[in-house]
């Protein structure tokens, strides 16, 4: 019952979104898909998304999927259409996990924009009494990635593999993101999971992409390179497209946190991952706006990588409103547009880009 209920309330928030989706194109003078084909007419080209000759500039927002409004509201505000639109997807039986989010990704497809989907395996999200061959819920983040490398959960990465084929247009994919971070995520270090465990994962799921003929998805591998040897889980240069990080500000709104420049973020991790050769994506990009001038913060960081981090080529903005996953007393707030010196920093950026 619960299930229906669910699927209903996720199919109608769905239609919501398309519906905004096809109304952002109606409204403006020229529709979206038409001015980011324009900026970027190569975007369609899967061999040009793996090899850029441009930084290409991308948001996450936080009422995805259920609402295009914030992502149309920042694109208003910003004078900008950004072709990369990046979202979020657990694994699981949930019906907001258990298959590739098709029409979420047609609707940014149509908008003109490529999609990026961060893909978590939480793997106790898949339901006991349908897959009696796994272990119970409250076992199975032990050793996952060991699972995933042994064929475990082929019956869900092979699925969501056809249905991401079957899509056909170009798609970023990050798997199992800050893998090596032992504090975040159930599949890091402190589960049990090493890193040659994550590089067989990664080239078994991989493996079953090309099984599936989805080569239209471009490969996304994003440790925390603020964690030492990071390196040692990298699958290898014929299973990966782009090496990406995280470079969020903090701030001051925990013991181990303080106001970092984008630069001092980065400047440590960024050699070994330029070494790899291949484009660097900063995958989530934002600051907070306590302790700190944010306007500034966004200045330099748009000339650090212009001058210090040339192999960066995509920069995804980290566009969450209420992001609650650090368990502070109140959400937190990613968004450049609560700082209008930020907003006029960021609009006047881009302009140029």
């Amino acid at each position: 019952m619960y299930d229906r209920i669910d699927l209903r309330l996720t199919s109608f928030a769905q239609r919501l979104s398309d519906a905004e989706g096809d109304a952002v194109q109606r409204t403006q003078r020229s529709s979206r898909s038409a001015l980011v084909v324009a900026a970027y007419p190569k975007l369609a080209n899967r061999a040009w998304l793996a090899r850029p000759d441009r930084v290409l500039w991308g948001i996450y927002d936080g009422g995805f999927p259920d609402s295009f409004a914030g992502l149309s509201n920042t694109e208003s505000r910003l004078h900008y259409s950004f072709p990369i639109v990046s979202i979020y997807q657990a694994w699981g039986d949930r019906p907001d996990e258990a298959h590739f989010p098709s029409r979420l990704a047609q609707t940014i497809d149509r908008l003109g924009s490529v999609p990026m989907v961060t893909w978590e395996p939480w793997v106790k999200d898949f339901d006991e009494a349908r897959r009696p061959n796994l272990p119970p819920a409250n076992e199975r983040e032990y050793a996952s990635l060991a699972a995933i490398a042994r064929g475990d959960y082929d019956f869900y990465v092979t699925a969501w593999a056809a249905e991401a084929a079957k899509f056909g247009r170009p798609l970023f994919l990050r798997f199992a993101h800050e893998m090596n971070d032992p504090y975040r995520y159930p599949w890091g270090p402190q589960n049990g999971n090493r890193p040659d465990d994550f590089i067989a994962a990664w080239r078994h799921v991989h493996l079953i992409f090309q099984k599936m003929n989805a080569t239209n998805v471009l490969w996304v591998w994003s440790p925390h390179i603020s964690m030492p040897w990071f390196e040692y889980y990298y699958p290898g240069d014929e299973w990966v497209d782009w090496t990406g990080t995280g470079v969020l500000n903090y701030a001051n709104v925990a013991s181990w946190s303080r106001w970092w420049t984008f630069h001092q973020i980065l400047e440590k991790g960024y050699p070994a991952l330029a070494k790899l050769g291949k484009p660097v994506m900063v995958t989530e990009f934002g600051t907070l706006t306590e302790g700190g001038d944010a306007r500034q913060w966004y200045a330099d960081a748009f000339r650090d990588l212009g001058d210090k981090y040339r192999a960066v080529r995509a920069v995804v903005f980290f566009n969450q409103p209420h992001d609650s996953t650090l368990l502070t007393q109140e959400p937190l707030d990613w968004s450049m547009l609560q700082d209008p010196g930020a907003t006029l920093v960021v609009r006047e950026r881009l302009s140029h880009r």
